[in-house]
């Protein structure tokens, strides 16, 4: 339990929202940044409900690539002891140069944050960046062949980007390494690591933030249960990395809490997500979906991911995290699904 004060930049964002509140349940106190007041509006009296006696306020922070942008934030707020950079753009078809849409919030923001706290917040003791698996993923064939850690980086060029998967890639990894040679360049006080998670899947904090259509993330799910119905084949489409949203805001916090994570690049996997298990989930847990969605071809699973999915290896982390046990792939897709349809029909 802690009574310290937490900055957590983009707070309203889905990741965000369960950072917040891993940390309000530990009684940390919580500045949280958001573009506009209507932006965190509903979300502050949501975790009042939750919170009564929490300590939460939000700042306004209208553009996170804008020059200074944290500059006031960390002035007006001396008593700022850990900072939580979560503030990134995630949500393709923005319709704006990639450069724009992706490059400039991501590298700019990231910088902004560290150069408010060097300037203003010399009290910092620790700081956690919300990076991704775009950061750490290996490009071509060996994307499937070689075995990712906390050590790999995405080799791609900004000058090699094509398509709004690429440049989202590329921001991540730019970002994260703009970060870690500012660390390395201005041996700043505090410490510095990272959160890589690959794709993020789990239910919404609240369940007022559930909308027909899901969060980025959450949508690939959607995705998967409109493949064709009649299908029996194995479905071995979406092939990636998961993880349970609850255990990347968990992996947030702990790095103010465990010396071993302070410095961490904390890259952390549930499960390989491919679209026949995610199907075999919900044909196992949903009997209301059976004719809507594809089955597929049940027992063709392991062998779709051990052909498809990249290969990972996590322990370092979670060793580190005193051998933390991460949600499964099937608690995170059931109380998705059992949050989407309390509240919508399936179409």
């Amino acid at each position: 339990m802690s009574e310290s004060t937490v900055l957590v930049t983009g707070a309203t964002g889905f990741i965000a929202q369960h950072v917040v509140d891993k940390l309000l349940k530990r009684k940390y106190r919580v500045i949280g940044t958001a573009r506009s007041e209507a932006r965190y509006s509903p979300i502050l009296e949501e975790f009042k409900k939750k919170y009564p006696e929490g300590n939460l306020t939000f700042e306004v922070v209208a553009d996170i690539a804008a020059d200074d942008a944290f500059d006031e934030v960390l002035k007006n707020h001396p008593e700022i002891k850990y900072v939580l950079h979560t503030a990134s753009p995630f949500s393709y078809g923005l319709n704006k140069p990639f450069d724009e849409a992706y490059l400039n919030p991501a590298l700019h923001g990231t910088l902004n944050i560290l150069n408010a706290i060097k300037k203003y917040a010399p009290q910092v003791t620790n700081v956690v960046i919300t990076s991704s698996f775009a950061a750490v993923k290996q490009l071509g064939d060996a994307f499937k062949t070689e075995i990712h850690t906390n050590e790999s980086w995405n080799p791609i060029k900004w000058e090699e980007v094509k398509n709004e998967n690429e440049a989202y890639s590329a921001s991540k990894t730019y970002a994260e390494r703009a970060a870690r040679k500012f660390y390395e360049e201005e041996k700043p006080a505090y410490n510095l690591a990272t959160v890589n998670p690959p794709m993020v899947l789990g239910p919404q904090l609240f369940d007022s933030s559930v909308e027909k259509v899901l969060n980025t993330s959450n949508e690939f799910l959607n995705k998967i249960t409109h493949l064709d119905p009649t299908s029996t084949a194995p479905q071995d489409k979406f092939a990636l990395l998961a993880v349970d949203v609850r255990d990347v805001a968990e992996f947030h916090v702990l790095p103010l809490e465990n010396k071993e994570l302070e410095s961490e690049r904390e890259f952390i996997v549930s499960s390989p997500l491919i679209a026949q298990a995610v199907l075999n989930i919900l044909n196992d847990n949903f009997p209301e979906l059976h004719g809507k969605i594809a089955r597929g071809d049940y027992s063709s699973v392991d062998d779709v991911i051990a052909r498809s999915c990249p290969k990972y290896d996590v322990s370092s982390t979670l060793k580190k995290a005193s051998d933390y046990k991460l949600i499964s792939l099937e608690k995170s897709v059931v109380d998705v699904y059992k949050q989407y349809l309390s509240k919508y029909s399936f179409s």
